[in-house]
């Protein structure tokens, strides 16, 4: 059994449901240290200096540990370098949420320093786990670009030998053994289908879609129950407010939710959607069609690796026919429903039960190299 100390840079949401995930199903001796939730660009740039704070006390209660997992919201190389005699020699392994240099901005740009920050991580890491196949292959394709652009290309020697270093591990999900719904009678309802949406407010989510399928379905004669979930940036959604407004007569269930209310409320769902421009795994998209949803996602980013591939034709719809495919499954639900039938299984290869065993033994791995 290893002693690995877990660092997670901003402990909440679903990086914290990752942290306390692994810990709890890992049969190493797993200790977190964190910070609080706050502002992710200042976690970058500067987290590394009061973590490493943190984890010179560790080690001086409970010794150095055998392997460091850290989540990639920090700056690896100035983490160890803060924690030098702390950590001389012990194997680190990234664990990378998202990548800055293909995370979608308002601007279109990248925030060059933030890329650097993750570089400069992938090239201090022993392994860096990506979360998905997508999302380590998005990242191969962009950087070679993105380091020949920087003063002098001088980075691009280090490229091929940080590459190397790359691997894909799925997130662990919290999921109950499939209490299969999905093979039950369809539970019919006068007011219709409930449709959940479990994302962020943000543009990188595409709201604006979700409203302009509502409207095409109002318009079409349809009607739905709609559960909106998710939390506003600091900013709120105007696309949000304007989805209450027209369609307060649908939304019987407003957000954001404390867990316990969440997860009743994916059981108590007909459908979930995504309309995302980005996403790099897809957590809230796992938890709910192993709750028995039917799913309507785009055949884009990491949804073809997280539906398999059986369930494609009737799951994934090909990116701009979002309302289309809508107001498809909800003419005919019945059938949306039977074609899905099995694909709640299919989500346990996401559960801890799965992926803990896996994470354990890729950490074991790096402390014996």
């Amino acid at each position: 059994m290893a002693h690995v100390l877990l660092v997670e840079p901003w402990f909440s949401g679903s990086h914290r449901r990752w942290a306390e995930g692994y810990q709890h199903a890992s049969a190493h001796d797993v200790s977190i240290v964190s910070l609080s939730e706050g502002p992710w660009r200042w976690r970058l740039r500067a987290g590394a200096v009061p973590l490493s704070a943190d984890i010179g006390r560790h080690v001086a209660e409970h010794g150095a540990p055998d392997v460091l997992l850290v989540s990639g919201l920090v700056d690896v190389a100035q983490l160890l370098g803060l924690c030098r005699r702390d950590l001389a020699s012990t194997p680190v392994v990234v664990f990378q949420h998202e990548s800055q240099i293909v995370y979608p901005t308002t601007s279109g740009n990248v925030d060059a320093e933030a890329v650097l920050r993750n570089w400069m991580s992938w090239c201090s890491a022993d392994v860096v786990l990506f979360n998905s196949a997508f999302h380590r292959q998005a990242v191969i394709d962009t950087l070679p670009v993105f380091l020949y652009q920087r003063p002098e290309a001088d980075q691009l020697f280090a490229l091929d030998e940080v590459l190397a270093r790359f691997e894909v591990m799925p997130v662990g999900v919290e999921l109950e053994p499939t209490s299969d719904r999905e093979g039950g009678p369809v539970a019919a309802s006068p007011d219709g289908p409930l449709v959940l949406w479990p994302h962020r407010w943000e543009n990188d989510k595409d709201p604006a879609a979700f409203l302009s399928a509502l409207r095409r379905l109002r318009q079409g004669g349809h009607r739905v129950r709609l559960a909106l979930a998710g939390r506003e940036s600091v900013v709120p959604s105007e696309v949000r407010s304007r989805i209450l407004e027209e369609f307060d007569d649908w939304a019987v269930a407003v957000g954001p939710f404390d867990r316990s209310r969440y997860r009743n409320l994916l059981i108590e769902s007909d459908i979930v959607v995504s309309c995302a421009k980005h996403e790099f795994f897809g957590v809230a998209m796992v938890e709910a069609i192993a709750a028995g949803c039917v799913p309507v996602l785009p055949h884009a980013l990491a949804y073809p690796e997280i539906v398999p591939e059986p369930w494609h034709a009737d799951a994934l719809y090909e990116p701009g026919s979002f309302g289309t495919r809508l107001e498809q499954v909800v003419s005919d639900f019945e059938a949306a429903h039977a074609n899905c039938v099995g694909l709640a299984d299919a989500m346990q290869r996401f559960s801890w039960r799965e992926v803990g065993p896996q994470l354990d033994a890729r950490l074991s791995a790096a402390c014996r190299s």
